[in-house]
């Protein structure tokens, strides 16, 4: 035990689970005797001295006791990990025990980003009778369907596959064995060290794992990769259940057990992460229709302009925006945890629900509904005229489609994981010069423009087989000619409501690209790109009607996009009067 003035730590405390396995928790509480609410992060992560260390004195030190616990079989912890199964009936069992020590006031709360945030949703499930608030950040409620692994029907490959092969190296290690992956274990061992700059050893890890491991996106089939089967078995499961409405899933999405939260949830997120889109639907799910008048009106959402490690990617953001790890008096974590685990902030209830940030106008703004009342759907159409591929308000008239050649060998490049990365590596002045990506762009804005809110993309497309792939990304072209990307999506035509197609018949396609919230100023140009594949973003449609997860088979496919009177594909953006 280790003690200053303020802050009192406890290292390795072992705390039991109902079947015997005991949770390795490093414990920071007030130095003053007394008892104190209780915030709990559990991490699957090294949790050594650190940045974790940091944030938990740091948090302590305003009048919590704070529990970082390794997961099961991490760091420490007994049993064998397993992504998010355990998490149910472990998370419970932490904030009980958190709840019944002799520092503890019963009045547990929970917070962390990332696959922190998600053992808040399965604690959130599991419904530990003293569990009072969470706070989960960039993460999805729904991992199978909101960008974790699936994002809807497509696998995130990029995430899925280097997730897993970052895991390999800890546990090698724990089992005494040589990592399959020495680089990813190199990678992995800058984090041991700890230290505060926590975002330049995640960088320099992710930089060594993508070089380690980018070979293995080319194994055929994917579950059959073999320096996974043993070390990270979970990722052939994953491969396996790529029906995301089975039980393997549902058992631990929050989604799929709405009903039984009632809790109050602060909600953060970045419009550059790749869980952006979960973080919102579960703020508008949980605050429309939760189960309560209470829960409804304790739900918050913040979003800034970061990726999923809070760095920022426009270069005209204000790099004063600060960052979601925030968690210094006065922040709104903080707050939202001083409210409802102190009673402070009496007038804290009747607050906008949502604070977000407005990227190119750089600013923050509170918000009380999601989409904004006030929004003008407007409808940018498709268009081309010789050889000139156009958005625009007006109408299409009698014009001719355009065509291009999906070729599963040589796919658009995209970055590993969306908003992971802390610069996009895509280029995507290179990306509009390919033949299998289809580039629609305003002329330039003779007036700034708000787009906040969901965007869609209603594309009417046909293609020569049954099963593909329909990609858009909408992207900020600024005077100089740089392009920023702002948001993004695909649809496969073979999963959920889009069943198989019959070759050569035009249907329209609803891609959800998420959403954004950005002031373009004069003189900058919307544009629009349209294809079918970003790869190793997502997986590979081979366009044979199955998966690369199970067959290495691929054929060719000629897509058409049409845009005229019959087939008015259309982007449709949520412009917020100035």
């Amino acid at each position: 035990m280790a003690e200053n003035d303020e802050v009192t730590v406890e290292k390795d405390v072992m705390v039991p689970m109902r079947d015997g396995i005991r949770l390795r928790a490093d414990v920071f509480r007030p130095a003053v005797p007394g008892r104190h609410p209780v915030l709990v992060q559990r991490y699957p992560y090294s949790n050594r001295d650190g940045y974790m260390a940091i944030m938990g004195q740091m948090i302590a030190a305003q009048g919590y006791a704070v529990v970082v616990q390794s997961c099961r079989g991490r760091y420490g912890s007994e049993g064998d990990f397993y992504p998010f199964q355990p998490d149910v009936e472990d998370s419970y069992d932490t904030v009980e025990w958190a709840a019944a020590q002799p520092w503890s006031n019963g009045k547990v709360g929970m917070y962390g980003a990332s696959y922190s945030g998600l053992t808040q949703w399965t604690a959130a499930i599991a419904r530990p009778p003293h569990l009072v608030c969470i706070t989960p950040f960039t993460c999805p409620w729904d991992w199978a369907d909101s960008g974790w692994y699936y994002a809807p029907g497509v696998m995130t490959l990029g995430l899925a596959l280097i997730w897993s092969a970052q895991m390999t190296a800890y546990e090698a290690e724990r089992r005494g064995v040589t990592p399959p992956l020495p680089e990813v274990a190199e990678a992995a061992s800058l984090l041991e060290g700890g230290g505060s700059d926590f975002m330049e050893l995640i960088a320099k890890a992710f930089d060594l794992q993508t070089s380690a491991v980018r070979p293995l996106f080319e194994r055929r089939p994917l579950r059959d990769i073999e320096e996974l089967r043993d070390l990270a078995p979970w990722f052939r499961d994953w491969c396996d259940h790529d029906d995301q409405q089975d039980q393997y899933w549902r058992r631990t999405s929050a989604a799929r057990h709405m009903e039984q939260i009632e809790l109050p949830i602060l909600h953060l997120a970045g419009w550059y992460d790749y869980f952006a889109r979960g973080g919102i639907e579960a703020f508008v799910t949980m605050h429309r229709y939760g189960v309560t008048e209470q829960t409804r009106r304790g739900q918050r959402l913040v979003i800034g302009p970061w990726n999923h490690n809070s760095a920022q990617v426009r270069p005209d953001a204000d790099p004063n925006a600060g960052i979601f790890f925030d968690f210094s008096p006065g922040a709104p974590v903080m707050r939202f945890f001083a409210h409802h685990l102190k009673g402070e902030f009496g007038g804290y209830d009747d607050e906008a629900p949502i604070r977000l940030y407005v990227m190119g106008e750089n600013t923050w703004r509170d918000e009380y509904e999601w989409p904004l009342s006030r929004t003008h759907w407007a409808s940018y159409y498709l268009g081309s005229t010789h050889g000139h591929r156009s958005l625009g308000t007006d109408p299409p008239g009698q014009e001719g489609p355009d065509s291009f050649v999906y070729d599963p060998t040589d796919p658009v490049p995209g970055p590993v994981a969306i908003g992971f990365t802390f610069n996009d590596p895509v280029d995507l002045e290179a990306i509009a010069a390919r033949p299998d990506v289809l580039v629609y762009t305003t002329s330039p804005l003779v007036e700034e423009l708000e787009i906040t809110g969901p965007v869609t993309l209603e594309l009417w497309a046909s293609s020569s087989v049954e099963n593909t792939d329909f990609t858009a990304k909408l992207i900020d072209v600024f005077p100089d000619g740089r392009a920023i990307h702002l948001c993004q999506g695909i649809v496969r035509t073979g999963v959920g409501v889009a069943r198989p197609r019959t070759p050569g018949a035009a249907y329209c396609y609803d891609i959800d690209l998420w959403a954004t919230s950005v002031v373009l100023k004069k003189g900058h140009r919307i544009r629009l790109d349209v294809s079918s594949s970003e790869y190793p973003t997502y997986d590979l449609n081979p366009n044979t009607g199955r998966r690369i997860t199970a067959d290495a088979g691929v054929v060719a496919a000629t897509q058409t996009v049409f845009h005229d009177e019959l087939h008015p594909s259309r982007l449709i953006l949520p412009v917020i009067p100035r």
